[in-house]
């Protein structure tokens, strides 16, 4: 029997950059509204960390998404971030209210390095797994059903 495949880890470097635009660029960022968590990320501003990124707990529309990851460098520490196509925007705590929920997409990053995706759509998720590859991202590979231990959805 074949394990599902829930999504992908990778790691980034631990640097400023615009990792957020450049590791979601196979996404079309206007089909969702993203439930943003408002952890800890910076934007960067003559090479010195600024204000967050993301202030606080919001929801937004994909065009305002996107403009924000895109304008500026930023520094990732915990990063809690969610695509809806449809429904209510919240957040998802756990793997089994992501599969039963509207949330087609959840992006965690902890440490400023350690990333998880989780996709619902397979032919999206080969593209963010073979875009990782192809950005140099290390240690990239599918999570499972079988290999996946993380039970929340939360980066605290």
């Amino acid at each position: 029997m074949q394990s599902v495949k829930r999504g992908i880890r990778f790691k980034i470097p631990n640097t400023y950059g615009r990792f957020l635009a450049d590791m979601l660029s196979p996404i079309d960022f206007t089909s969702y509204s993203w439930f943003v968590g408002g952890e800890e990320s910076y934007r960067v501003k003559d090479g010195d960390l600024d204000h967050p990124l993301f202030p606080e707990e919001t929801e937004m529309d994909g065009e305002t998404f996107s403009h924000l990851i895109h304008q500026d460098e930023h520094y990732l520490i915990f990063v809690n971030l969610k695509a809806f196509s449809k429904g209510p925007v919240k957040d998802i705590e756990t793997y089994e209210v992501f599969r039963e929920s509207h949330c087609e997409l959840a992006l965690l990053i902890v440490d400023s390095t350690f990333v998880d995706i989780y996709c619902k759509d397979e032919p999206l998720l080969e593209s963010l797994y073979q875009h990782a590859l192809a950005c140099g991202y290390v240690y990239v590979f599918y999570m499972t059903d079988a290999n996946d231990t993380r039970t929340s959805l939360t980066v605290w």
